[in-house]
């Protein structure tokens, strides 16, 4: 997220917040590596600052304008999408038309806003072979990955039952065996 464009924007959406967050993010934060011998230091520009007890509004509200201008979007096309956002992640379910649909104006909204989508970190799950090939067509030309099976998302499992069944016979195969560490201690 650019920290330019979102600290404007929450002037207009929030201005009791503004000062804050400007006092906090108009220059870049100093940013301390430490583990070998020799220190490191990198500079922070943009996004938010991990640990800022603002952090979250001052993403949340530098948000706001892509994400109301979406959810615009899917009303007016009537598109049969649901999008869902929780901290930095977009996610979205629905026809794969209208995810692309989407995707594209997600894309073009976040250029224009200053957020950037690592399309290299986007799934498409897809319920069989049919909607597999078709999914890959319709979103031929991007970073994005597909699958059949599942995958975690904000600590959920998405996906077919067989990969719901196997997360959940991982994570308790784990922490069965953390318990059996813990009553050995």
């Amino acid at each position: 997220m650019n920290r330019c464009v979102a600290l404007h924007n929450i002037q207009v959406i929030c201005p009791r917040v503004a000062q804050y967050l400007i006092n906090t993010y108009r220059n870049p934060s100093r940013l301390i590596i430490t583990g070998d011998e020799h220190n490191k230091e990198i500079m922070s520009k943009e996004g938010t600052t991990q640990g800022d007890n603002l952090g979250m509004i001052f993403y949340a509200l530098g948000m706001t304008p892509v994400v109301r201008s979406l959810s615009r979007i899917i009303e007016e096309r009537k598109l049969a999408v649901q999008q869902c956002w929780l901290a930095d992640d977009a996610s979205a379910v629905g026809k794969l038309v209208g995810l692309k649909a989407w995707w594209d104006c997600l894309i073009d909204l976040g250029m224009k806003h200053g957020y950037s989508i690592n399309q290299a970190k986007t799934w498409v799950i897809v319920k069989d072979e049919t909607l597999l090939t078709k999914a890959k067509e319709i979103f031929k030309g991007t970073d994005v990955k597909f699958t059949l099976h599942g995958k975690r998302h904000l600590g959920a499992c998405i996906g077919s039952n067989a990969f719901k069944d196997s997360d959940c016979e991982e994570k308790v195969s784990t922490w069965c065996s953390e318990v059996e560490r813990l009553c050995e201690i």
